[in-house]
């Protein structure tokens, strides 16, 4: 199938560079569903105990409502906190502090963050982190925190990059026949 995929990249170094967040924003089937994840493409110095800690963003598309679902990761509701979700017609933010691990390199087995409705311009929905957001790597005896963005909203150490999968337009009208094809088929 083939893809429309739009790249913003943030942080200090490309995607192409070590030690990057990957995060995968998608609705490739074009339902209006989508679907957030996670993976750590950079060559971790140790073991990763959170590819994505103190994850904090927000959403927005071209005015259509965005919806956060309760169906996300439930390593976010620890003891440290549940997670919070705003949801406020066409923008929603996401907060939530892991402290289970989660996460990992291996590029087969992403990280399922949350998933969220929008029914809008495929092409105006935006991830943006807000505050705080970390990467967790196991160094004796406490760990090591980095950074991808710390509370200011200024680049850390760690790179991310967000990423956005949709369907052609002509991909769309072919799976929208598909589901007609399908339907008669049934009949």
């Amino acid at each position: 199938m083939k893809n429309l995929a739009l790249l913003a990249v943030a942080g200090l170094a490309s995607t192409a560079t070590a030690q990057d967040l990957l995060i995968c924003v998608d609705d490739l089937d074009g339902d209006g569903l989508w679907t957030i994840t996670a993976e750590y493409i950079g060559t971790p110095p140790t073991p990763i105990v959170q590819a994505w800690a103190d994850t904090s963003f927000a959403l927005t598309g071209d005015g259509a409502d965005i919806t956060i679902n309760n169906d996300f990761n439930t390593a976010y509701n620890t003891t440290l906190g549940d997670a919070v979700i705003s949801n406020n017609g066409d923008n929603a933010t996401f907060v939530g502090n892991a402290n289970a691990f989660f996460g990992t390199p291996d590029a087969s087995n992403p990280l399922f963050v949350a998933t969220f409705n929008y029914a809008g311009d495929p092409t105006a929905i935006n991830l943006a982190l807000v505050g705080q957001n970390s990467v967790i790597f196991d160094l004796p005896p406490f760990g090591d925190v980095q950074l991808y963005q710390d509370a200011t909203g200024a680049a850390g150490p760690q790179t991310f990059a967000v990423e956005y999968k949709i369907p052609a337009p002509a991909s769309a009208a072919l799976l929208g026949l598909g589901g007609l094809a399908a339907v008669r088929r049934r009949r």
